[in-house]
């Protein structure tokens, strides 16, 4: 009897060693398991189980236990393939070596479009329009699948501020803005104007010379912003008429700038409002190909240029 007993305890201490280092010895596809806040040992034990990751749910608990290991497994994300073992899925979710996924904003897209992202991402998501500020840049950012649109708002907030400060800190010191905000809005009537990096600085250096000179910048974009609001795009070309509009994004009639951003600028804009290029020119008109544009240092100079581009077919 007592000889059974040994033989029993070791064919079940062999079967939990087994399991722990030997088990489910066959290759696993690249599966993404994913570990939610406050889901408990019992829990995560049962579903790699279910989803046929481990073959033994409580030697995968007895390990971490007797290892102390609980409370070292990460939530999130995580990606598990080839042959694996108790030993080496603990490791796995316990290495913090988490999936970041992505999401991109695109240069030149606008709160609406930010708020439509995010609550594709996290669908209960409670964000509104005003819970999203100006100054973020548009670039890719990591999130993982359990952060929520807050946290990757938050996120995305926290890494722009500090890239713009760093953008801020290097600027030209001649250029005529007060602080980091007014930077934002004027890259976010260049990112409207070009999407060349090589022109943009040009566009950012025009802008400047107008605002020295006490000129209007007279911005088509503003004017496409003041209409929109930025909810949609202008389905049509500008009219003479809406060049009047009354409204404090209409370039055209307020001085100096509008009192936010009309898009979320890039970081190729931000760079470019921050280290303008210097020159004497005044105005510019896309030549309606590649999305370059002629510059121009006078007003007769810039009616020249219109009439060529107005002429080619």
């Amino acid at each position: 009897m007592y000889k059974e007993l040994i033989f029993l305890s070791f064919l079940i201490l062999f079967n939990i060693f087994y399991s722990l280092f030997f088990s489910y010895d066959k290759n696993i596809e690249k599966v993404s398991f994913i570990i939610e806040p406050g889901m408990k040992l019992n829990e995560i034990s049962e579903q790699l189980y279910y989803e046929e990751i481990i073959s033994n749910k409580f030697a995968f608990k007895l390990w971490n236990k007797i290892n102390f290991l609980e409370r070292k497994i990460k939530y999130g994300e995580f990606y598990i393939e080839g042959r694996n073992s108790i030993y080496n899925v603990t490791n796995k979710l316990s290495s913090g070596q988490k999936v970041y996924r992505k999401i991109t904003l695109i240069e030149g897209s606008s709160k609406y479009d930010l708020l439509k992202i995010l609550k594709e991402i996290d669908p209960k998501s409670s964000l509104k329009l005003y819970d999203i500020p100006d100054m973020i840049i548009a670039d890719t950012y990591n999130y993982t699948v359990t952060d929520n649109s807050r946290r990757i708002l938050d996120y995305m907030i926290k890494t722009s501020k500090r890239f713009s400060k760093n953008i801020w800190e290097e600027r030209n010191k001649e250029i005529p803005l007060n602080k980091i905000s007014e930077m934002h809005i004027l890259a976010s009537i260049v990112e409207k104007e070009s999407a060349l990096k090589s022109e943009k600085n040009k566009i950012a250096g025009v802008f400047f010379n107008r605002i020295n000179l006490g000129m209007r910048l007279q911005s088509d974009p503003t004017v496409e912003f003041a209409i929109t609001m930025g909810e949609k795009k202008l389905d049509r070309k500008l009219l003479r008429k809406d060049l009047k509009i009354d409204s404090e994004y209409n370039t055209y009639m307020i001085p100096g700038l509008p009192p936010s951003i009309i898009c979320f600028p890039g970081k190729d804009s931000l760079v470019a409002v921050s280290k303008p290029y210097k020159s004497d020119f005044l105005y510019f008109v896309s030549k309606r190909r590649n999305g370059e544009h002629f510059f121009s240092t006078t007003y007769k100079e810039h009616l020249k240029r219109i009439r060529e581009v107005k002429n080619v077919k």
